[in-house]
């Protein structure tokens, strides 16, 4: 039985299996933190980048 995935913060791609559950988009490379998709300008937690920071790194 295949689990539903959920769209990354970052990129968007279906790569999380449990929102907030830390893991990591084998995509982009985003660590999924709940703290950070609350509040994209936030800088520190799971990711030294903020959410808005680590989309414009990959979309550059």
């Amino acid at each position: 039985m295949t689990r539903p995935l959920f769209p990354c913060q970052c990129c968007g791609s279906l790569a999380v299996s449990k929102p907030g559950n830390y893991e990591i988009c084998q995509e982009c490379g985003w660590e999924d933190d709940l703290v950070q998709a609350a509040d994209p300008d936030y800088a520190g937690g799971a990711n030294e980048l903020s959410l808005n920071q680590y989309r414009d790194r990959i979309s550059n």
